[in-house]
């Protein structure tokens, strides 16, 4: 005897429920799909604007050369100004051992070595301070300033021992023509007047004396400042600036194995590249206010120490 299921009234419901929860699923992961797709894709045409900004990065100037003549006198600053443009740097802290502007115990010593000896040290450098705190265009005036001040703000006054500024010399000499202006001499054309006497001034015009400015007019004397030309006043004016380190692939002074190879093209090959410019050096040094036998004087000067 066969034996028959009874169906279950919920089968259907179920099936139908099951089915449905299905294809809801399956249709929000293929949106999902299509959502990602699209957020991911590339639209139009491709942004270089990191690559720009790369390229710019790359081909910024690496620094900047700022060229000192330091033939040039420049009205001295103020202490507190060169304290401020350069030495605040180390003696607002401290850094390295540098005495603090205000710390009275940590200039005693070096006060005691007088205002001689701090120009000494500030001009050579010393431990790990450089040589003018490491800015060469520094003058002695205003080494003596910037000293003078700090040690003020600690409590020492050393403005008694600066030198004397050399002003005082020319007022002397200049009341020398008039001690020689007495009347003592006024008096002697009167006694020179008399008639007999008249004559003398036509012999003594003879040409004979007429010809000493001549004489003295020499070009002898004309043609020294062109022989005193100094090569290594003008290197440490404005070339030191490049080629103490070699900026921008410019030979380092003193450097033999760089300069061979330019010193073998010949003086006259180098005369026209310092005075026209070749490569990232401009005509000069950049300096066009040089005359072309300064130019050529700095050359033979760097010349002659890169044999």
């Amino acid at each position: 005897m066969a034996h028959s299921t009874p169906k279950d009234p919920m089968a259907t419901p179920m099936l139908i429920g099951g089915l449905a929860l299905i294809g809801t699923t399956v249709a929000v992961l293929v949106s999902n799909l299509f959502t990602t797709i699209d957020k991911n894709s590339i639209k139009g045409e491709i942004d270089t604007t990191a690559q720009v900004a790369v390229a710019d990065a790359n081909l910024a100037p690496i620094g900047k050369v700022n060229a000192v003549d330091k033939s040039i006198v420049k009205v001295a600053r103020s202490g507190e100004a060169v304290y401020t443009a350069v030495c605040t740097s180390c003696h607002a802290a401290g850094v390295l051992g540098a005495p603090k502007i205000d710390d009275k115990a940590a200039w005693d010593p070096r006060v005691a070595q007088g205002l001689d000896g701090l120009m000494k040290n500030a001009v050579n450098g010393i431990n790990n301070m450089p040589a003018r705190g490491g800015d060469p265009s520094i003058t002695d005036e205003e080494l003596t300033n910037a000293i003078i001040y700090m040690t003020g703000k600690a409590g020492h006054d050393l403005s008694a021992q600066a030198k004397p500024a050399a002003g005082a010399a020319p007022a002397a000499v200049a009341a020398a023509p008039a001690a020689e202006a007495a009347p003592v001499q006024a008096a002697a054309p009167v006694a020179e007047a008399a008639p007999v006497q008249a004559a003398a001034p036509v012999a003594e015009a003879a040409p004979v004396q007429a010809a000493a400015p001549v004489a003295e007019a020499a070009p002898v004397q004309a043609a020294a400042p062109v022989a005193a030309i100094d090569g290594e006043k003008v290197y440490k004016g404005i070339c030191f600036s490049c080629h103490d380190v070699g900026v921008a692939g410019s030979p380092k002074f003193g450097d033999k194995a760089a300069w061979a190879p330019r010193i073998a093209t010949g003086a006259e090959a180098l005369y026209a590249s310092s005075l026209n410019g070749k490569g990232a050096m401009p005509a000069k040094g950049g300096n066009p206010a040089l005359s072309d036998a300064e130019v050529k004087a700095a050359v033979d000067y760097m010349v002659a120490n890169g044999k």
